[in-house]
């Protein structure tokens, strides 16, 4: 990681330690502090306000947000966001195999994500995760 993307990393997770996750209520904006593309049509979001280490010994920033919007609807403008991202099947991912009748995608960029996916009977939920290899 170059220096200047260290800044700005380190910018955003000290605005992280002061920003507490929320629901959504009506007409109010939760900060996105990932710098990954927010779906527009949210009905709930929340910014996590401490970083999580995952799988591999990443610190991700959360930030996780739920539609009623078809979850192919999400998945189709979340391909068209990011464009260069690599896909693969959620249903093959080892940290959502927890889901009742999971149905969705992984789009990575790089160690920096974004996860679409309905489970049962839900609203679809997106997530986006900021990481880095260092706190």
């Amino acid at each position: 990681m170059t220096w200047c993307a260290r800044a700005v990393l380190f910018g955003w997770l000290a605005l992280l330690t002061v920003c507490p996750g929320a629901a959504l209520p009506a007409n109010s904006v939760v900060d996105n502090l990932t710098g990954l593309p927010a779906y527009p049509n949210l009905t709930s979001a929340a910014m996590e306000k401490l970083l999580k280490t995952e799988t591999f010994g990443r610190w991700c920033a959360r930030f996780t947000g739920a539609t009623s919007d078809p979850l192919s609807t999400v998945e189709s403008w979340y391909r068209k966001a990011l464009i260069r991202a690599s896909e693969t099947d959620l249903t093959k991912d080892n940290e959502y195999k927890i889901y009742a009748n999971l149905s969705g995608i992984k789009l990575a960029l790089g160690i920096d994500y974004v996860a679409i996916y309905r489970a049962s009977n839900q609203q679809t939920t997106i997530e986006l995760h900021r990481c880095s290899w260092t706190h």
